[in-house]
């Protein structure tokens, strides 16, 4: 059953790409489909919904002084259960709203920080890679015997390291015809489909609170680009970095033509930080930054586990 909608998500997600190409759908469109899109997803998810909490502090006490919370109007509005020593708290339905959120995020993020040959590629790998990093430490740590690997969710992760390892190796054979100078385009039909793989690996196979970790670029990208997405400030139809004919370098765009102030994205902020640079310069650097803050994610996961 997790099979078919994982496929049944993705090939939704290949289809809005695909349309957006063709129709150019607006964004607001594009959350209501995604909507539909989840659907398969989230109702074939079989895994739990509670959330450890830290012992920081007094914030576990805090649960365990307050185990009436669940018998309170909110409690019961929100599906709120706490176990005997406060340590576990049940959203409930709060944790299908978490993954829809997840879901569009993910078929988002990467369609908006992209616009130079390989990039929208490159992050997909990286991301892919250190999703299947953490599908392997968690199986490596189970034992050796088969049961032991297939014990707990130790199926779910086998099932999203099966869903990685064909989507990082077409990946790569793509990148190599997407890295600059470019050969192939992937317009809209990938990033869509490499975020709706990446949400349903992480979905599935019960780790999606640890998939912001890995995604940590694209987070700040869409904090980034926040006011021009609510029209805070003018935002033109395609906000790429515009090339220098004369030097050959990339440059950060403009917002208008009549206004100083470049396009919020990572990209245009990393030009403006470095300097105009080439552009196969550029996709190695914000890849290099990727690579980076999926080690540390990894590293922040597993150092923290220790309070839980």
């Amino acid at each position: 059953m997790e099979f078919n909608a994982s496929l049944s998500s993705i090939c939704f997600a290949v289809l809005l790409g695909l349309c957006d190409d063709i129709i150019d759908i607006k964004w607001k469109h594009k959350l209501q489909i995604g909507a539909f899109m989840a659907l398969p997803l989230l109702i074939s998810y079989q895994g739990g919904t509670t959330i450890l909490i830290p012992e920081i502090g007094p914030l576990r006490k805090f649960f365990n002084d307050n185990k009436s919370m669940g018998d309170t109007f909110i409690g019961n509005l929100l599906q709120i259960e706490i176990d005997g020593e406060g340590s576990l708290f049940d959203l409930g339905f709060l944790y299908y709203v978490y993954m829809f959120v997840l879901i569009v995020f993910c078929t988002n993020s990467i369609n908006i920080y992209a616009g130079i040959n390989g990039l929208e590629v490159g992050q997909s790998v990286v991301m892919a890679c250190s999703v299947s990093v953490v599908n392997l430490l968690e199986l490596t740590w189970r034992g050796g015997s088969q049961e032991d690997i297939l014990s707990g969710d130790g199926r779910n992760h086998l099932f999203s390291l099966m869903l990685m390892l064909p989507f990082i190796s077409t990946s790569l054979a793509l990148l190599k015809f997407n890295f600059y100078p470019a050969k192939v385009f992937v317009g809209d039909v990938y990033p869509y489909y490499a975020g709706m793989t990446l949400a349903t690996s992480a979905i599935l196979g019960h780790f999606a609170k640890s998939l912001f970790l890995l995604m940590v670029p694209q987070l700040l990208n869409f904090v980034y680009s926040l006011p021009q997405l609510f029209h805070f400030v003018p935002i033109p139809r395609h906000r790429l970095p515009k090339i220098n004919l004369k030097t050959g370098f990339v440059e950060a765009s403009k917002v208008a033509p009549n206004d100083d102030r470049a396009n919020m994205t990572l990209l245009c902020a990393a030009l403006r930080l470095f300097g105009p640079m080439h552009e196969r310069t550029l996709c190695i650097v914000l890849l290099t930054f990727q690579v980076l803050c999926a080690c540390l994610g990894i590293g922040f996961r597993y150092a923290i586990a220790g309070l839980f």
